[in-house]
């Protein structure tokens, strides 16, 4: 199993056996034994061999446990107790930021938290069930979609965004779930791959019809440093200002 897949992350990097020998500081032919099952990785070179791939670790932990090893990271709940203190640290930045929207992002642009600018932008109230999810709101033809006056260009960029993700996570991520329901909507075929629809800008604003008056917002976004939690490392705190 391990095999497999060091050979499918290798393959989605785009790396040969003697790229990842090169990047990890191993012999080929070492990398060629492992892949093959005529050796065992250690634990040591498993997480050597994910730090060559790039893997995020979450990934790194399921490399680890396809070897028969134990995972070595966490991969918290938001709403364990293990995450109290990052909740804290993030309201604190949601507070800040009002009366502006800001909004708690995980990997799969699910909104794990907002402040109430972001919830009155986005209709979403405080007490909602399951996580709404980002790209749903923005691909999924309703209100929120509506609003954006410049759709393509969001879509686009917010389409790049989940690619990237995609390249990092892998296509059975849950990201990978999230693009391609998005594929499935109105319009999304008809977008381009390519990015630069800015016109010049320094930054992609967002043009957004709020009671019949358009708004323009550029965002900026925070992640926490040394994360050695996968949910940790997925978290981002994006952040609305008045363009």
């Amino acid at each position: 199993m391990f095999s497999a897949m060091l050979r499918e992350w290798r393959g989605l990097r785009g790396m040969s056996q003697l790229d990842l020998a090169l990047s990890a500081e191993v012999s080929a032919r070492h990398i060629s034994f492992i892949e093959s099952e005529r050796s065992r990785p250690s634990s040591d070179m498993v997480l050597r061999l994910a730090e060559a791939l790039n893997l995020p670790l979450r990934e790194r932990n399921g490399l680890l446990v396809a070897a028969g090893y134990a995972p070595q990271f966490g991969d918290s709940e938001w709403h364990s107790d293990a995450m109290a203190d990052l909740r804290r640290a993030a309201a604190l930045l949601l507070a800040a930021h009002e009366p502006h929207p800001a909004i708690v992002l995980d990997a799969a642009f699910n909104i794990l938290d907002a402040n109430s600018g972001a919830r009155g932008m986005m209709g979403v109230s405080a007490d909602a069930g399951a996580p709404v999810n980002l790209v749903d709101l923005v691909f999924i033809p309703g209100a929120i979609r509506d609003s954006i006056v410049n759709w393509v260009e969001v879509a686009e960029y917010l389409l790049h965004r989940m690619r990237d993700g995609v390249r990092r996570q892998g296509p059975q991520s849950p990201i990978g779930a999230v693009m391609r329901r998005a594929m499935t909507q109105a319009g999304a075929a008809e977008l381009s791959p390519v990015r630069g629809r800015g016109h010049g800008a320094v930054v992609l604003p967002l043009e957004f019809r709020i009671d019949g008056h358009v708004t323009r917002w550029f965002t900026t976004v925070t992640s926490f440093g040394a994360p050695q939690d996968a949910l940790v490392e997925d978290i981002t705190i994006e952040q609305f200002h008045p363009a």
